[in-house]
């Protein structure tokens, strides 16, 4: 599915909300972590989403749902939330933290760069979009 991401990152179909589109791939990623229990998440996400469109044709984008309590594993809460919102970017949900743990994530949201190879170049918690994150993003764009 994304040949970015480690073989031990579990990509079967049951794992995704939403399946990545047939061409992702040899681009850079984005890694959007969040939950629908998280408050900072939810107030974040449109901000994010306004910033994925522009960015969508450089970039592979994919929302990775994190669980952070037992009602955060229900697949139709996510789903309805998803839809409610007119979220159109794969959503992966790390049901078991594989992603999560895999990158250290270790507060959401979290966004997490990729490059091309899969090898990690950026990591920043909390919602908000610096600098140092928009240069990293210059430097993948076009690498």
């Amino acid at each position: 599915m994304i040949p970015q991401l480690p073989q031990t990152i579990d990509q079967q179909t049951a794992n995704w909300l939403t399946l990545p589109h047939q061409d992702a791939g040899n681009r850079p990623v984005i890694l959007y972590y969040w939950s629908i229990s998280c408050a900072i998440c939810k107030e974040k996400l449109p901000v994010f989403l306004n910033f994925a469109n522009s960015e969508r044709r450089f970039f592979d984008i994919i929302l990775v749902h994190v669980p952070r309590s037992a009602s955060d594993l229900d697949g139709q809460r996510i789903h309805d939330y998803v839809l409610k919102n007119n979220i159109d970017l794969p959503v992966y949900l790390d049901q078991r933290h594989q992603m999560k743990n895999t990158f250290r994530v270790q507060k959401l949201p979290c966004i997490v760069l990729l490059d091309r190879k899969g090898r990690v170049r950026h990591i920043q918690t909390g919602g908000n979009f610096t600098t140092m994150l928009i240069n990293q993003l210059d430097a993948l764009r076009y690498s």
